[in-house]
């Protein structure tokens, strides 16, 4: 059986090969290769870009990339997960070799080893642990609990030994800090975060030296960017012995901290209430004919050359003339034929509008793009079942399900592809090959109450989802590169940017999800999420709502849905 699946992949594959690659062909004059390094190895994951295009390639498992560049193109920009982003002078006769420096902001608390008079220090960072000396960066804003001595009476003890704080007020009563370099009449106190739960600085008055496993503090554009306005006084970042793994809850660890529990008393704002119409859009919307509207476009577009101009004007023209919005829908593969960020917004925008056939040409080209993406092969399925091609959508399935595409690892989304296979055969198991499966999968009674869908155009994104029960509780599910960078580190190096949620036995009621987005982009290719929710996943009367938002929208905590249950 895995014979006859591993053909069907390939010629799925081959079926649309010709009709999508005559789509992309680009008018490029030469090719550049090279390898993406770090002082620990070659880099995977790695975006390289040609400074102000679309023109984008991923470096391959052993760091290394080929790209096609015009004459025009002189400078490459390069990002990768708690990497330091750069640019270089693009090489044209010969192999570049580009070397990456970790981010400093990313290491977690320094660790000693050894007992000999000369110790070695080790840091952990998102590649695991690392000798300081090899690392070419200073780690001193960290402490562990091998700095903690008998004489420390308060946490403020502590904090006194680092570099750049500054203790305020009476020893034993409510005293204050600040970060030297913030000292002034407006000064914003740092905030604190203790196992993942961002509190004021009172807590610290009431934490033992004695409970904290390491204390860390970030004091630049990340602690801003990660917190928001809460962040930008810095942010001291205490992880205790209590929080220094995974087997109990963070409910548990707040309650032994004596802090308040997951108690809903915010007031969120909707996501329609703050969101912020383009010029673009608003002179568009200032037309009183489809021709007036299309000879503005036609000038808007001269100094518009974005992504989110494409998407939110082909949204405004399905008004006028549904052919002509996918027309200007389309541009997007024509300027990014090689972005698999852009091509995967493009995608789910064809998909909310139930474009099956073109999604399945889009995914096509991010498969050909991305054949060791285990989200490719993920997507390009969903997208083949939509439009009817249930076998081979079938044999995709099957393959991740089981992890048996060559050279290909899918582990990270086994689930959820298991998920969605057995949901397959609920609605379509006359028109599939079942015959052979195990006989889990064709048990009856497959149902999930509410099934919630994210998914995102690049897996390296900073975000927090929010979940509010009826009772007012919530939970979050953080997505940043201090706190799930194990996570983030095996989607890049699998290649996925998808998260489900399940909630069975729901309690009834009104549920909320709220969102914010933690990062900062540029302008012209922003990461795209698409947000979906089922109800009765699997049974006949299943429903389906979806939005597609730029998360640059979400740069305030926002509600993006509320559905009763």
């Amino acid at each position: 059986m895995k014979s006859v699946f591993t053909s069907g992949i390939k010629m799925c594959i081959f079926l649309f090969m010709l009709s999508s690659t005559s789509v992309f062909m680009a008018q490029q004059k030469s090719t550049i290769t090279g390898i993406v390094k770090s002082e620990d190895g070659p880099v995977q994951g790695a975006v390289l870009t040609a400074k102000s295009t679309f023109n984008e390639v991923i470096t391959n498992i052993d760091g290394t990339f080929t790209m096609r560049v015009t004459e025009d193109d002189t400078v490459l920009e390069i990002s990768s997960f708690a990497m330091e982003y750069k640019e270089v002078s693009i090489v044209r006769n010969a192999p570049m070799t580009i070397v990456l420096n970790y981010d400093g902001q990313l290491l977690d608390e320094v660790l000693l080893k050894g007992t000999s008079n000369t110790k070695e220090e080790f840091v952990e960072t998102a590649y695991g642990r690392q000798n300081k000396k090899a690392l070419g960066y200073s780690t001193g804003q960290e402490l562990t609990e091998s700095d903690i001595r008998d004489t420390d009476v308060t946490v403020f003890d502590l904090l006194r030994k680092m570099q750049g704080v500054e203790v305020f007020g009476t020893p034993g009563f409510n005293q204050s800090i600040l970060f030297s370099r913030n000292r002034s009449i407006t000064s914003q106190p740092p905030g604190v975060v203790i196992d993942g739960v961002l509190l004021d600085q009172s807590i610290l008055n009431t934490l033992s030296p004695s409970e904290i496993f390491s204390i860390k503090l970030l004091k630049g554009l990340s602690a801003t960017l990660r917190y928001g306005q809460l962040g930008s006084g810095g942010i001291v970042f205490i992880v205790t012995k209590l929080g220094n793994g995974n087997t109990i809850t963070t409910k548990e660890k707040i309650k032994s901290l004596q802090v308040k529990g997951n108690e809903y008393v915010e007031n969120v704002a909707p996501f329609s209430s703050g969101k912020i119409t383009p010029n673009y859009i608003t002179a568009l919307e200032k037309t009183t004919t489809f021709n007036q509207a299309k000879a503005l476009f036609e000038k808007l577009k001269k100094g518009n050359n974005t992504i989110p101009f494409y998407i939110q004007s082909s949204n405004y023209f399905l008004k006028w003339n549904a052919e002509y919005s996918f027309q200007i829908l389309a541009t997007i593969a024509k300027l990014a034929p090689n972005n698999v960020k852009a091509l995967k917004a493009y995608a789910l925008i064809l998909e909310q509008r139930e474009a099956y056939k073109k999604v399945v040409s889009i995914y096509n080209r991010i498969l050909l793009l991305r054949p060791d993406s285990a989200q490719s092969y993920r997507d390009f399925a969903l997208a083949l079942e939509a439009a009817g091609n249930y076998e081979l959508a079938f044999t995709l399935l099957y393959q991740i399900v089981y992890n048996t595409i060559p050279n290909v690892d899918c582990s990270g989304i086994q689930e959820l592809a298991y998920n969605e296979f057995r949901h397959l055969l609920a609605f379509h198991k006359d028109k599939v090959p079942f015959q052979k499966l195990p006989n889990e999968f064709l048990s009856l009674g497959f149902k999930k109450d509410i099934r919630i869908v994210f998914e995102w155009t690049q897996p390296n994104v900073d975000f927090e989802i929010q979940f509010v029960s009826p009772a007012r509780k919530f939970f979050n599910w953080t997505h940043t590169k201090f706190e799930s960078k194990e996570l983030i580190q095996e989607e890049v190096r699998q290649g996925y940017a998808v998260k489900e949620h399940i909630i069975d036995d729901a309690e009834k009621g009104t549920w909320l999800i709220n969102m914010e987005f933690l990062g900062n982009e540029k302008p012209k290719n922003p990461t795209y999420l698409k947000y979906t929710v089922f109800k009765d996943y699997g049974l006949p009367s299943q429903t389906k709502t979806s939005k597609v938002i730029a998360m640059s929208e979400l740069q305030n905590k926002v509600t993006i849905d509320r559905f009763v249950n």
